[in-house]
């Protein structure tokens, strides 16, 4: 399988027949995958003859810019960078063109994903719309140096009444943190409770670890308001309060990059896209000192982005160029290199890459115990819905069942009517 990965677009005809004179629009977030590909975007320029204009903004941004683009009769953009949970809602508007033929046509092995990323940023209801190109799996990160050095597990063992291990649980988890950062004297968990998106993608791997889900994906009756659910909503705000650096309420992700990268957290739950920050000596007290571990408890939440044409583009043949040329063997290896997140799967055999990138060794066992938000017309929708869950725990101190049980309608009304869920 890996050997043939989209090697066959090389040997397809020259992109420069359909691009030459193009200029190929992209919106892309502020994360080091787009820095990769600003690297390698002459490579394209050269091989087409197109001109690639990148325009990389914060992830808050990018659905309010993209949606006027979309409606419109001639849009801004030619390649679409779609998050996971924004697939339904662009699926149902047909604001993205299928994929299957082009794929057929030039012999594109959609294999070399790992299908859990092609599941939620692949195929919808059977049908291909994007190609994953860059995913954000979640889990634990943790300073090795402390929690390896031998006075912390002596302090643990005596604290705790065992041997070192990382927490397996999540009461585990929270119950560590909060005392690593008073062991410590520094912060047990850095968070990011920032509304929305940040303490939804947050929130939602506690909710995934204790087995909870926002719905029944068969019935899909709302399921937030179970014991795990609520049990996940409290264990967050404790930590919250307890256990988070000042200010975490409205923290982003770059806030928790930045207090792990200034030596101040223990612990956190997050991105293991976060890594190459933390790994570069001219911003990071911590290079070489963090480890990555799935979460503890049963699954995390796993998110990606994926390559798409829009359905009013201009080109789309050139779309579809772009698309095959930057998924190629060759470019997917220079992109994953230079920090970003890889989702074939070869890539994480690959010895040049973990020599580079030793911590990545763990993303397979990450994506084996991940899964992503449901893919629902309304999933934006829904973030929101909990978001407000979150907010009205954590900002007005509503306990949490009675903050889940105000929300079970609103969690209801979101899956009524959908095409995408019957």
């Amino acid at each position: 399988m890996a050997a043939s990965l989209l090697a066959a677009s090389t040997a397809l005809a020259d992109p420069a027949a359909v691009c030459k004179g193009k200029t190929l629009n992209l919106l892309l977030e502020t994360v080091p995958d787009t820095t990769a590909l600003i690297a390698v975007g002459p490579e394209f320029e050269k091989l087409s003859g197109a001109k690639l204009n990148i325009e990389a903004v914060n992830y808050t941004l990018m659905h309010e810019k993209l949606v006027p683009s979309l409606t419109a009769s001639s849009g801004s953009y030619d390649v679409l960078a779609v998050d996971s949970y924004w697939a339904g809602e662009f699926v149902t508007a047909k604001w993205i063109q299928p994929l299957d033929e082009r794929i057929a046509a030039d012999k594109i092995d959609t294999s070399v994903y790992y299908p859990a990323l092609m599941e939620i940023n692949g195929k919808v209801k059977g049908t291909t719309y994007m190609l994953p190109f860059w995913q954000y799996a979640m889990g634990m990160l943790y300073r090795k140096d402390i929690v390896e050095d031998p006075a912390f597990q002596a302090a643990y063992k005596e604290k705790f009444g065992r041997d070192w291990r990382l927490p397996e649980t999540l009461q585990e988890f929270a119950d560590v943190a909060k005392w690593a950062g008073q062991q410590t004297g520094k912060v047990g968990i850095a968070m990011a409770g920032q509304r929305a998106d940040p303490v939804v993608m947050e929130a939602t791997n506690y909710v995934f670890s204790l087995g909870g889900d926002f719905y029944n994906r068969e019935s899909w009756e709302p399921s937030l308001n179970s014991p795990e659910g609520i049990e996940a909503v409290k264990i967050y705000a404790d930590l919250l309060s307890n256990a988070a650096q000042p200010g975490a309420l409205g923290a982003n992700f770059d806030d928790v990059a930045n207090a792990l990268k200034q030596d101040k957290a223990v612990f956190a739950i997050s991105y293991l896209f976060l890594m190459p920050t933390l790994q570069d000596p001219k911003e990071s007290k911590v290079v070489d000192k963090v480890g990555f571990a799935r979460m503890p408890g049963q699954d995390s939440l796993l998110g990606a982005w994926g390559w798409a044409i829009p359905t009013n583009a201009a080109n789309a043949d050139c779309s579809w160029e772009f698309i095959k040329w930057v998924e190629s063997k060759d470019i997917a290896k220079k992109r994953a290199l230079a920090g970003g997140q890889a989702t074939q799967t070869w890539i994480y055999d690959d010895a040049e890459y973990l020599k580079r990138w030793p911590q990545m060794a763990a993303v397979g066992d990450a994506l084996a115990h991940a899964k992503g938000l449901p893919v629902m017309s309304r999933a934006t929708q829904l973030v929101e819905v909990f978001a407000e869950v979150m907010g009205d725990v954590l900002a007005n101190g509503t306990d949490a069942a009675t903050a889940v049980a105000n929300a079970e309608d609103k969690f209801a009304r979101l899956t009524k009517g959908d095409p995408l869920l019957k």
